[in-house]
């Protein structure tokens, strides 16, 4: 019997197979949605291999399939061995070592076109030799042929920071030291970086949740 890993006052979301797999299972949130065109299951499955493409570390999909007695689509696939981002940096000696890991797999991501809409610490996962990062929960994704622009890049930032636990984070490892390691990275110049660091610097020390 399955394991239920997460679900919601609309169902079952999460699932974990007895072989180790793990099910996501997609409704449509809304009757006028953008998954009208293409379901966020279809977009998971699509970005997943997209991914790989470019080298990035991500889950590997069995299979994507529609459950017409529930009207869901499932998508099975192998499970990132490791735990989260945000489970980590709660409790590692290793703390500075893994955001610096981090900003690297995020300057790759947006220098490669990739805008990965769910970014922040609970949607990485820490590999067990703690030398590499992976990305799960996909979905909601946009990937370009070409960098993303700085516009992009400010409004990813935003996703980064929603969170309170990972604003603690990002303040405890340093806005500035951030933003510097990031667009060293990137190459970004100094008027652009500027602005990115006024809107880490407004996220992180303001008030959201």
């Amino acid at each position: 019997m399955s394991e239920v890993l997460e679900q919601d006052g609309h169902g079952l979301k999460v699932l974990k197979t007895p072989e180790g797999l793990i099910v996501k299972i997609f409704r449509q949130k809304r009757f006028i949605s953008s998954a009208l065109f293409k379901s966020y299951a279809v977009r998971f499955v699509e970005n997943a291999r997209k991914l790989e493409s470019l080298g990035f570390n991500t889950v590997e999909v069995v299979g994507l399939y529609y459950c017409q007695s529930i009207k869901r689509s499932l998508v099975f696939y192998h499970p990132l061995q490791g735990e989260t981002l945000r489970a980590i940096l709660q409790k590692t000696e290793h703390y500075e070592d893994l955001i610096t890991l981090f900003i690297e797999l995020l300057a790759r991501l947006h220098e490669q076109g990739v805008l990965f809409r769910s970014c922040h610490f609970n949607n990485f996962i820490v590999a067990d030799s703690m030398d590499s990062l992976g990305l799960i929960d996909i979905s909601d994704m946009k990937i370009w042929p070409k960098r993303l622009s700085y516009a992009q890049r400010k409004r990813n930032f935003k996703h980064l920071a929603r969170y309170r636990v990972d604003q603690e984070s990002i303040k405890q490892f340093g806005v500035n030291r951030f933003i510097e390691d990031y667009s060293r990275l990137c190459a970004i110049p100094e008027s652009h970086k500027k602005q990115f660091l006024d809107v880490l610097n407004q996220l992180v020390c303001g008030s959201l949740e």
